[in-house]
């Protein structure tokens, strides 16, 4: 069951990091729905990916960071080349 659930954590962050960089602009509400959690496992799913964008940026020629949009209720992704 824990590997199960180590899985499904995968899969889920790694969708959600997908959409980001394709332009989607991600709802806690809709997602944690789509994956059948709740909205904290979502917070703690786009924390985990500001976290891994924060530790990339010394490996590649942007800063990205999941920015909250107040106009939009989502979050997204914002690129800035260095």
């Amino acid at each position: 069951m824990k590997e199960e659930f180590r899985r499904d954590k995968v899969a889920r962050v790694l969708g959600i990091y997908t959409k980001l960089i394709n332009g989607c602009l991600i709802n806690k509400s809709d997602e944690a729905q789509n994956y059948g959690v709740n909205e904290r496992s979502i917070q703690r799913d786009i924390d985990d990916i500001r976290n891994y964008l924060e530790n990339d940026t010394l490996n590649g020629g942007y800063f990205n960071s999941v920015l909250y949009d107040r106009a939009k209720k989502g979050y997204r992704l914002e690129q800035i080349r260095k």
